[in-house]
Order: structure tokens, then C-alpha cells, then sequence
């Protein structure tokens, strides 16, 4: 049966995508699956910023982000590393495209706090119709990690928070949020599976904690919400799946 499965990438692995990333991809394609990339750009951000020697400063882990920066945030993620995540794709015949002039009418945000983080946003609408039909043509939507206010003011935001608003919109099979480690670790073991209602449990064991507490907050609320399961690991194939 096909799906629709939302990967969120990560800048430095965005950069380095894989022959096993990118077969993986062809094959759910050529089973008829549909697929959504959201990519952030973290690693690419700080250098661009480090080489013309703009202060780094982050809060609660989210990168404090003031106007000036804006046009380096914009750089990173749509010149550098959304156009490398495209690039690999069409060299391995992956038909994709990589949303820029249409993304203020794709992701609706507003100021997380302004006084605290700048012009870091919160999604407040995916709309969800460019996307659809991007997909009903055999394309692969790519998405930075970028919203547009009201008044279409760019903001920096969350990548693994965009791929979940973005699943939620389109209720997905899948949502897979890419990161650093290979999944929920249990005595130096991944927990292939986890379900919603034992989170609070291996939080409270300290099973889950520090940085992955919010992202597997938030893929508990996105299964809730509709999403078939969310999968947190380090590759395509593995990892722990949340599941109602």
C-alpha cells in the first residue's frame, strides 16, 4: 500500500547524503510511495555566520535570530543546503522540487517571542494545497526550515517542528525525524518501539532526557494527532517507532 512519509534531515546530514539515503528513497518512490523532504541547516547557518564573524547565541537550544542575520539564514538553507538536497536527488533520477518563491504561501508562522528569540517563528499554518499537488505530479517537495508572517517577514524555525506541522496537515503514514544518535537508548540499547502512553514513564526513569524530551514530546503529540508513527534515528531504516 503506498504512502506519504515526511523526512526531516538535518544540515550536516543533508550535506552528506548517502548512496543508502538516496536508494532508499528511489525504492519508496518506485513502490509509489510520496514523499516530503524538510531539511534545517544548523551546521551550515553557524559557518556562514563564523565566517563573516556574526556572535552565535542560542537559547533553550533554538538559535537567537535578529533581522541582520535573516539574509545569512536565508542563504544557507535555500542556496546551500536545499540546493545540494536537490542536486543529489536529480542526479539519481528523483524528480523533486525545491520550494522558494511559492514557501511564504506554504508555511504560515508567527514570532515565537520576539523579545527573547527574534525572528525565530512557530508554524501557525501549513496550507497544505501547493503540497498536494506537488505530489499528485510524482514530485518530491523540499522545504527549509523557513516561515513567513502576516506580514511575510521571514523566520527561522525549527526544522523538526515544521516536519511535524507538515505531517499533521497532511494527516502522513510516516513522519521519520532524522538526528544524531540511532534512537531511544534503554540500557545501551535502541527501543525498537515506544508507545505514547509509556513516554511520561521513561521520562520519569530518565530513560529519555535532556535534548530528546522535546523531540519525542513532539512525536508523541503528532501521533495523536493522526500520524501513523513517527520514527527518531539516524537512518532511513531504523530507529525507535512511536506509536499509539
Amino acid at each position: 500500500m503506498s504512502q506519504t512519509i515526511v523526512i526531516k534531515i538535518g544540515g550536516v546530514a543533508s550535506q552528506q547524503l548517502s548512496p543508502e539515503f538516496l536508494n532508499q528513497l528511489k525504492f519508496w518512490k518506485e513502490d509509489g510511495h510520496r514523499l516530503i523532504i524538510v531539511h534545517g541547516g544548523g551546521f551550515a547557518i553557524t559557518k556562514l555566520m563564523k565566517d563573516k564573524e556574526v556572535p552565535v547565541k542560542k537559547i533553550n537550544g533554538l538559535r537567537v535570530t535578529s533581522q541582520s542575520d535573516m539574509p545569512l539564514v536565508h542563504h544557507a538553507l535555500l542556496e546551500q543546503v536545499g540546493l545540494e538536497i536537490s542536486r543529489k536527488c536529480l542526479q539519481v533520477g528523483l524528480d523533486c522540487i525545491q520550494l522558494k518563491a511559492n514557501l511564504p504561501k506554504v508555511i504560515e508562522a508567527e514570532y515565537l517571542d520576539k523579545e527573547i528569540y527574534g525572528y525565530v517563528g512557530q508554524v501557525s499554518q501549513i496550507n497544505t494545497n501547493i503540497l498536494a499537488s506537488i505530489l499528485d505530479d510524482d514530485f518530491i517537495p523540499i522545504l527549509a526550515s523557513l516561515g513567513y508572517s502576516k506580514s511575510y517577514e521571514e523566520l527561522n524555525i525549527n526544522a523538526d517542528y515544521l516536519a511535524t506541522a507538515v505531517a499533521i496537515a497532511l494527516r502522513v503514514d510516516r513522519l521519520i525525524l532524522l538526528t544524531d544518535v540511532p534512537g531511544v537508548l534503554e540500557n545501551q540499547q535502541v527501543l525498537p518501539r515506544l508507545k505514547v502512553g509509556d513516554v511520561q514513564e521513561k521520562i520519569d526513569l530518565g530513560v529519555i532526557s535532556s535534548g530528546m524530551i522535546p523531540k519525542i514530546e513532539a512525536a508523541a503529540q503528532t501521533v495523536l494527532a493522526g500520524v501513523g508513527q513517527v520514527v527518531i534515528g539516524n537512518n532511513l531504516n531504523s530507529g525507535t517507532i512511536i506509536e499509539e
